[in-house]
């Protein structure tokens, strides 16, 4: 039985190693109602790992949420946006941007300064990363709000420390029952529709091939005057690259677990049944 019960938990650890992933952050859904970071999520502690998708829908909408840090803490914020059209034909000044109040009334901007495309193996997606700011934070509330010259999707990603399920104020964790229902794929799968009224269009691009930059390319080297594409941009097709297939892995690895847990329990339960035998068959 202690072989049993050992067994068993080596199994459920990896198990519980496959479905919390590493090096990721828990993600948040930032909706239509969430227009200021007062009514936006509100993080009690900005140093764990999460990451905002958010979904401009016109140029003049803005979505916020708001981090609780405390002296000393490393404030880590990062801009990213999808790296599928049309996000990935967009000019640098209509990309979009955080505008970061301080406890103290001071703020900055984080506004597009790079190109870097970013793979993020648990969900097997991508993303261009678009700047990246650090500093020691002050004691209070930070008020991050995102807005942009045109709509698209774009992901906020705050603090390092990963601790999943954390409790999220002004926020409801969406459903998750599977596959269709993951909000991750639907945000990818979804491309943002331009409110009309503000008579803001979507250029027109190759549906098959996105635009991005190469690493680390500045974005002042990047921006051209009056054309919707980057000019010196290398062109990367997304089918060209290698599928991490972390999904499907991941899903392989669980089959294979449990199958291998109930294969060993009834190996157990036979022998176990084979030394009762024995012990009952012997002369007393």
């Amino acid at each position: 039985m202690r072989r049993t019960a050992g067994f068993f938990m080596v199994v459920m650890l990896l198990l519980a190693g496959d479905v919390v992933p590493a090096a990721a952050h828990d993600p948040v859904f930032l909706s239509k109602e969430h227009t200021s970071p007062e009514v936006g999520p509100l993080l009690p502690d900005g140093t764990i790992s999460f990451a905002m998708y958010g979904r401009l829908t016109s140029p003049s909408a803005t979505q916020g949420f708001q981090a609780g840090m405390k002296d000393g803490d490393a404030l880590n914020l990062s801009l990213l946006i999808p790296a599928v059209l049309p996000e990935t034909s967009f000019e640098v000044r209509s990309l979009p941007k955080v505008q970061v109040v301080r406890p103290d009334g001071t703020e900055f901007s984080l506004t597009p300064t790079v190109r870097e495309i970013f793979h993020e193996p648990y969900t097997n997606t991508r993303y261009l990363r678009l700047g990246d700011h650090q500093e020691v934070a002050r004691q209070g509330y930070y008020s991050f709000s995102v807005s942009g010259a045109r709509p698209g999707r774009y992901v906020v990603s705050i603090g390092i420390l990963e601790r999943f399920g954390t409790e999220i104020i002004r926020y409801t964790r969406p459903l998750i029952v599977g596959r269709a229902t993951q909000p991750i794929y639907q945000w990818f799968e979804e491309p943002v529709i331009a409110d009309h009224a503000t008579g803001s269009e979507a250029p027109d691009v190759d549906e098959e091939r996105a635009e991005v930059s190469q690493p680390r390319q500045l974005a002042s080297e990047i921006e051209t005057a009056g054309t919707p594409n980057v000019g010196n941009e290398q062109q990367l097709d997304a089918d060209a690259e290698p599928c991490d297939c972390g999904r499907p892995r991941r899903s392989l690895v669980v089959a294979l677990s449990v199958g291998a847990l109930i294969v060993a329990l009834a190996i157990l339960k036979l022998r176990e049944r084979r030394r009762s035998r024995i012990t009952n068959d012997a002369p007393s």
